[in-house]
């Protein structure tokens, strides 16, 4: 078993070793910087103030409209 843990462990860095020679090795990056005297954003939500809500009766009177009630003739039928 420790013969094929060195064998595959082998066979890793021949493969990382031909990728670092194709590719190049991989550049450190600098570190981010963290900023003391930055404040937090704080996003909300909803900014929009509510508007006031009417029902269809109220607006067909104010647009000068006209409600229509289509009842069912027979049973409701369930989905």
């Amino acid at each position: 078993m420790a013969r094929q843990a060195d064998r595959l462990a082998k066979i890793g860095l021949e493969g990382f070793a031909a990728r670092d020679e194709h590719f190049g090795r991989a550049k450190r990056r600098p570190p981010v910087l963290k900023v003391p005297y930055a404040h937090p954003t704080y996003y909300y939500a909803n900014q929009i103030p509510a508007t006031e809500v009417i029902d269809t009766n109220e607006a067909a009177q104010r647009y000068k409209g006209r409600v229509y009630l289509d009842y069912p003739k027979g049973k409701p039928v369930p989905f």
